[in-house]
């Protein structure tokens, strides 16, 4: 029962983004108040796409194109909810899902919330990034970082800024929301709703004219490294938002 409590309040916390009472504060002034860029919940379970619910059309498909191939996750059927079907996208490291380019996904100031879990964190694997230079940065990208933890960034193509990072702990096999913001002032990272660390200062324009990639990727990164970067792990949720959050409780 409490377990199943646990999953409902998940899914509810993500499927509501725009809605949520959550408190937002001192978002940038190009961004709107309800610019809920993208949602994608994963409960498809079978298929090529990951519908995006946040009505921008901003739909994912597996892998690289269209087509079945070997950079498709695969679908992982999760514990119903009540009436509701469940499912997650499992990656291995060298999959994705590719969400074509498009001028909501790319705010002055801007919330990325995944839900996932993992027993392998591992090093540079990325979660999700924002377009790509060479093997260098993405626009805004959450990846496990050179501790192996969690970091959340956001970067003008030429220096970056990083979050705090959540340490190695959180990849114990059960389910975490991590949730990276920026609001033009600081970059924070939380997980399960609690703040990791204090912001770290940054005045960054986030820039979104990368020459490798500007698609956004869940789960991988476009840029071309010798070794994949690639999450290794569940992903069953995951949102964009165009606007700085100042308390996520996304439990």
């Amino acid at each position: 029962m409490h377990r199943a409590r646990r999953v409902l309040t998940s899914v509810l916390a993500l499927t509501s983004t725009a809605v949520l009472g959550l408190v937002l504060a001192a978002p940038p002034a190009s961004a709107r108040a309800d610019s809920l860029a993208g949602l994608w919940l994963m409960d498809e379970g079978a298929g090529q796409v990951a519908y995006d619910l946040s009505l921008n059309g901003n739909r994912g498909y597996l892998g690289s194109s269209t087509a079945a191939e070997a950079t498709d996750p695969s679908w992982v059927q999760l514990p119903r909810l009540l009436f509701f079907k469940r499912a997650a996208l499992r990656f291995s490291g060298s999959q994705r899902v590719t969400v074509p380019d498009a001028p909501s996904l790319e705010p002055s100031g801007v919330t990325l919330a995944v839900r996932v879990r993992s027993d392998q964190g591992g090093y540079f694997r990325y979660i999700a990034a924002k377009g790509s230079l060479a093997c260098e940065t993405a626009s805004y990208g959450l990846y496990t970082g050179a501790q192996g933890g969690a970091r959340f960034y956001v970067s003008d193509g030429s220096s970056f800024t990083l979050s705090n990072d959540a340490g190695p702990q959180l990849w114990d096999g059960q389910w975490h929301t991590v949730v990276g913001t920026y609001d033009g002032t600081s970059v924070r990272l939380w997980v399960d709703g609690r703040q990791v660390g204090t912001p770290v200062a940054s005045s960054i324009s986030i820039s979104y004219d990368l020459p490798d990639s500007q698609d956004l990727l869940l789960g991988d990164y476009a840029g071309s490294c010798g070794s994949p970067l690639g999450f290794i792990g569940d992903m069953d949720a995951a949102a964009v938002i165009g606007r700085y959050q100042a308390s996520p409780n996304l439990l």
